[in-house]
C-alpha cells in the first residue's frame, strides 16, 4: 500500500519529527549533473561532482570530479582529482591526480602530480605532471 492512514490524527501540541539532513557531512554532498542537463556558468563546492550531461564554464571543487562516458565539459577545472570517461576541453588543475579511461578524451592544458592514461584514451594539448600529490594545495573559490 502506497499511502496509509494514521491510527490517530496528530495532536495539535504534538512535536513534529525532525527534518532529514539537507546535506551530507561537513565536506558537502555529491552533486550530479544529469544526462539531459546542461550547466552554463560556475560550479563551486566542497563535495564531489559527477557529470553525465554537459558543463560549460568553471568547476572549482575541493573533492573529485567524474566525467562519465557520453558526458562533455568545456571548462576550467580545479579539483582534488579528475576521472575522465567522457570528453573534456579547457584547463584542468588537479591537486591529487587525473585519470583517463579507455573512452576519455582531453584537449587543453593539464596540471597534476599524477596522470593515469589507459590505452584508447586521447590527450591533445599540454600536460604538466609534477610528481607526488601536494597536501597543502587547495582550490580557491
Amino acid at each position: 500500500m502506497l499511502f496509509r492512514r494514521r491510527a490517530s490524527p496528530p495532536e495539535a501540541g504534538e512535536p513534529l519529527p525532525p527534518a532529514p539532513e539537507a546535506t551530507g557531512p561537513a565536506t558537502g554532498g555529491r552533486t550530479q549533473v544529469g544526462r539531459k542537463t546542461r550547466v552554463v556558468g560556475r560550479i563551486l563546492g566542497d563535495g564531489p561532482v559527477v557529470v553525465h550531461g554537459a558543463v560549460k564554464g568553471t568547476i572549482a571543487i575541493r573533492a573529485g570530479l567524474c566525467v562519465k562516458s557520453g558526458a562533455r565539459i568545456d571548462a576550467d577545472v580545479e579539483a582534488r582529482s579528475v576521472d575522465l570517461e567522457g570528453e573534456a576541453r579547457g584547463k584542468i588543475s588537479a591537486s591529487a591526480r587525473v585519470s583517463l579511461s579507455e573512452t576519455g578524451e582531453f584537449e587543453g592544458d593539464m596540471d597534476t602530480p599524477i596522470l593515469e592514461v589507459c590505452p584508447g584514451s586521447i590527450v591533445r594539448g599540454r600536460a604538466r605532471v609534477a610528481g607526488f600529490p601536494t597536501r597543502d594545495r587547495r582550490t580557491a573559490h
